[in-house]
């Protein structure tokens, strides 16, 4: 089974709104998130295409998966999701 065939899991989240973006042509429910062992901030977001979650850290962009998406109960390698997020 690809990744591509599997359902899409439901999750809710909490987020700041101050740290939500915008959409843009390629990525939905874009929001900040600090790094826990740097002063750097990542994106996390939803592709629009397909469904999964993205983050713009090396371990994502590397490996398809991070511990951004893994400390939100998202899902890693392109798995779909359907997301609900309710802001604080």
């Amino acid at each position: 089974m690809t990744t591509s065939n599997l359902p899409a899991k439901q999750v809710s989240i909490r987020i700041n709104k101050n740290d939500s973006l915008p959409d843009n042509a390629q990525w939905k429910n874009r929001f900040e998130i600090k790094s826990s062992s740097s002063n750097r901030v990542y994106i996390v977001s939803q592709n629009i295409a397909n469904g999964h979650m993205g983050c713009s850290c090396p371990g994502w962009r590397i490996h398809r998966n991070c511990k951004h998406l893994t400390a939100l109960g998202l899902p890693g390698y392109e798995q779909p999701v359907t997301l609900n997020i309710n802001y604080k």
